[in-house]
């Protein structure tokens, strides 16, 4: 049994967001129905790295679902995503702002046939609004959201962030308020439309340091590993290998101090609360930088570690899968796929004591399911089938 095991979800998206959203509902039990231009959503092209044709972009994303190829401009296209919507929970598209309403499938059109649908669309910047109809791609949120310029070295123009921040938030965003809204229809028995913007979503994430502006009037500036709301809270070079270091309170200072060789800066009136450590930033990180340059890594560790101190080592990716806690924790799991064989990827990370997430199947090839899909969910025999494959309505 699976948490969402009695949902259907059509996933009309492509590239990061909107995948990330059906991959995660995907991973609790949801039936997700891609559908797919004939030549495969645009992902199946980011590489490399490749498994022969496959992107190991594309593989990596989008497991637990399967492939309907579907054109959609099609009159008897759109008829069947329109059937197949009259049996579904979820509808999820990322295309451009008002695309779905020009191809004749947008909410107003699903709901006619199925008033209890949940209609997520995931854009750059909204549904309305002055930029609505721009086109927008996850640097170009990072940008314009001001995620770019409080990222990056002290004194820099700022740096994108390592991963698809705005993709991925705006992806987590889509699937809760997917779940909200299916909570809601079970009180009121109707569906709703759901408008999701990246831009949003990175304020959403910005909000702490959007409300230390609005408190101070301060322009947030990048600060490296650094946070301007604690310190010490960053990282420092050792004899060996960098150490990231999180004092979050002042009774946690007065432990640290002293483990480090410096007892005289525990009530040093520059330094013993937060905010005066803030105030005198600049030569505490020196004193500090000077004390961790005496001792290698290893030999921190094993002396804050039993204290308490929150610390960690910088890990490169091929570290961090070979990491003992990723290990004990079985947080990467094993899949074979057709083409790329048997591979690696992260598991669902969400841990339910009675209903767990999973990897049921490999991402699909491009309208690997169309046919069975078109049996199961519509009872469609195999002369329709063939009519729509020879009319070109399918793949």
């Amino acid at each position: 049994m699976f948490a969402l095991d009695d949902l259907v979800v059509l996933d009309l998206s492509h590239a990061l967001a909107g995948p990330f959203a059906s991959t995660m509902l995907g991973d609790y039990g949801a039936e997700v129905v891609k559908i797919e231009p004939f030549a495969g959503e645009i992902s199946r092209s980011w590489g490399p790295p490749f498994y022969g044709h496959e992107s190991a972009y594309f593989v990596n994303l989008n497991r637990n679902k399967k492939s309907v190829a579907l054109d959609l401009k099609h009159p008897e296209g759109k008829r069947t995503f329109l059937r197949l919507a009259e049996r579904a929970d979820v509808v999820l598209e990322n295309m451009r702002v008002g695309t779905v309403a020009k191809l004749g499938i947008d909410y107003g059109a699903v709901r006619t046939v199925q008033p209890r649908i949940i209609f997520c669309s995931i854009s750059g910047f909204g549904q309305d609004g002055p930029y609505r109809d721009r086109a927008a791609l996850d640097l170009i949120v990072q940008a314009e959201s001001g995620m770019i310029s409080v990222t990056g070295d002290p004194g820099s123009h700022g740096v994108r962030a390592g991963v698809s921040i705005a993709d991925l938030t705006a992806g987590m965003y889509a699937a809760f308020g997917i779940m909200a809204a299916l909570h809601a229809r079970q009180k009121t028995g109707r569906g709703q439309f759901l408008d999701v913007s990246m831009l949003e979503g990175q304020l959403g994430i910005l909000s702490g340091m959007i409300g230390a502006y609005f408190a101070d009037g301060v322009v947030p500036q990048p600060m490296g590993t650094a946070y301007g709301m604690l310190l010490p809270y960053q990282t420092f070079h050792t004899r060996t290998r960098d150490i990231a270091i999180g004092v979050g309170s002042d009774k946690l200072w007065k432990t640290f101090c002293p483990l480090i060789g410096l007892p005289q800066l525990t009530d040093d009136p520059r330094y013993a609360t937060n905010a005066q450590r803030n105030t005198n930033r600049l030569s505490l990180i020196a004193a500090l930088q000077e004390a961790f340059l005496t001792r290698t890594y290893e030999e921190w560790e094993a002396i804050l570690l039993p204290a308490g101190v929150p610390m960690g080592a910088i890990n490169r990716i091929d570290h961090v899968v070979e990491h003992p806690q990723v290990a004990a924790r079985g947080a990467l799991v094993e899949c074979e796929h057709p083409v790329a064989g048997q591979i690696r990827m992260v598991g669902p990370p969400v841990r339910m004591s009675e209903t767990p997430g999973g990897v049921r199947r490999p991402a699909p090839l491009v309208g690997e399911h169309t046919e069975s899909v078109l049996r199961e969910m519509l009872g469609m025999k195999d002369d329709e089938i063939a009519r729509l494959r020879q009319s070109g309505a399918i793949g």
